[in-house]
């Protein structure tokens, strides 16, 4: 793989990129390529995965319709434990810059919680909280929607959520 050269006509424009699929989409997937001190072959082939994804984790909140859904139940042990799994392991990863293993995390909680139909916003609220800087429109959106920004102006405003412990024995 050579690197990305007018002269070889492999140059990929990111604006291109961001038309198709979105900023977040885009940066979630400069992140997800692998540790940030390496270089790396970039190809569009795996932005679908992490676009993918984001549509999984808008479809927590969002029924068929797109009708946007909450639950205001409580969160069950399962739940809980999913959702300060994902805490940690987001959190220690950071502490590392290994973003790539960050999204990667963020993709098992949101498959573990769509296998069982979760939208609570007991859970749903922290990992939007969580997803932000990674994913800002999309949690911004779903932080309004939520009806959150009369707590905080903006879930980049909010407290970042950490891990309980207590959920993880």
């Amino acid at each position: 793989v050579g690197k990305m050269s007018k002269r070889y006509f492999n140059v990929v424009n990111p604006d291109d990129i961001v038309e198709k699929y979105g900023s977040d989409c885009f940066r979630m997937y400069e992140m997800f390529l692998g540790p940030i001190e390496q270089g790396k072959p970039w190809d569009t082939k795996g932005i679908d995965g992490v676009s993918k994804f984001l549509r999984k984790f808008w479809s927590l909140t969002h029924d068929d319709n797109n009708t946007f859904t909450i639950s205001e139940e409580a969160a069950t042990k399962a739940e809980m434990k999913i959702l300060h799994t994902a805490i940690k392991k987001v959190n220690d990863d950071i502490e590392r810059f290994s973003f790539n293993t960050c999204v990667s995390g963020f993709m098992v909680a949101t498959n573990e919680l769509k296998k069982i139909n979760c939208n609570k916003r007991a859970i749903i609220t922290p990992l939007v909280q969580l997803l932000a800087p990674f994913a800002p429109h999309v949690a911004e959106e779903l932080w309004n929607k939520l009806g959150l920004q009369s707590e905080t102006i903006s879930v980049h405003k909010s407290t970042f959520p950490e891990t309980d412990e207590s959920y993880l024995v």
